[in-house]
């Protein structure tokens, strides 16, 4: 059963506490568990509504498989950051990191009734970088609660280190491309070929039509990174972390004590 109203206002009153008092939910309502995506979605809305400092300019999007929905879920923009970052290590929960490629717009793709195809949305991508996503979650029951809570929970998102990329983002193979997680320089994990969906690129339609009715489309210049290839790692306060494409570009990341 979907959420009412005065549901979905109580469940995003929890996590902006959170949000605001650098804490986590200790636990979480019953009541207010979203009973499907819409209620998430909502959710989400409603933080961005407050902690967002006007349209939301990057986004993160994933799927298990192909066959599976994509989701997407908004990064506030004092939540993007530009690499070599520092992020203190006091002010996460836990510092899980994933290695992506996040995709940089080219061109508006307003809000309209039609569904934008596959080339109307290549057409509009001007680029792709390296970034390495910061997770943690406001959710102290976050591995045990139900997934539309975290989803809810921005996909328990931190942080988005933007790095180095390319334009000519056609010509990469994504059976080809190598993700490289690299932890206080020892190389500590290297996916090749192996993003959930097989071509992150499958993800980019799905979330521009996806926004068309959230957020007024996508424009010029915004972000949407598409998932990890090298799963979540979770490292130690004073880890100093790179995410490498060999032949695309780098993005570093420290956590310092």
């Amino acid at each position: 059963m979907s959420l009412t109203e005065n549901q979905i206002e109580r469940a995003a009153s929890l996590l902006l506490n959170a949000y605001r008092e650098q804490r986590q939910i200790e636990a979480l309502p019953a009541e207010l568990e979203p009973g499907c995506v819409e209620d998430a979605y909502a959710i989400q809305d409603r933080v961005a509504g407050e902690l967002s400092s006007g349209r939301v300019r990057a986004w993160k999007t994933g799927a298990p498989n192909p066959e599976t929905t994509p989701y997407g879920a908004p990064i506030f923009d004092q939540a993007v950051l530009e690499s070599p970052a520092l992020i203190a290590a006091e002010q996460l929960h836990m510092i899980g990191v994933e290695v992506e490629l996040c995709y940089r717009l080219g061109r508006d793709l307003p809000a309209r009734d039609e569904p934008y195809s596959d080339e109307e949305v290549a057409a509009a991508i001007a680029g792709v970088q390296v970034a390495v996503e910061v997770v943690d979650t406001r959710l102290r029951q976050w591995q045990e609660c139900a997934e539309l809570w975290k989803l809810a929970d921005n996909q328990i998102n931190a942080a988005l280190v933007m790095g180095s990329g390319t334009d000519d983002w056609r010509g990469l193979d994504p059976s080809r491309l190598t993700g490289q997680l690299v932890v206080n320089g020892v190389l500590q994990v290297e996916g090749r070929g192996c993003h959930s969906v097989g071509d992150p690129f499958r993800l980019l339609p799905w979330m521009a039509n996806h926004l068309t009715g959230r957020n007024g489309g996508l424009k010029q210049g915004d972000l949407v990174t598409t998932g990890t290839w090298t799963g979540m790692v979770f490292v130690r306060p004073g880890d100093e972390i790179v995410g490498r494409f060999p032949g695309i570009g780098e993005a570093r990341v420290s956590f310092p004590v």
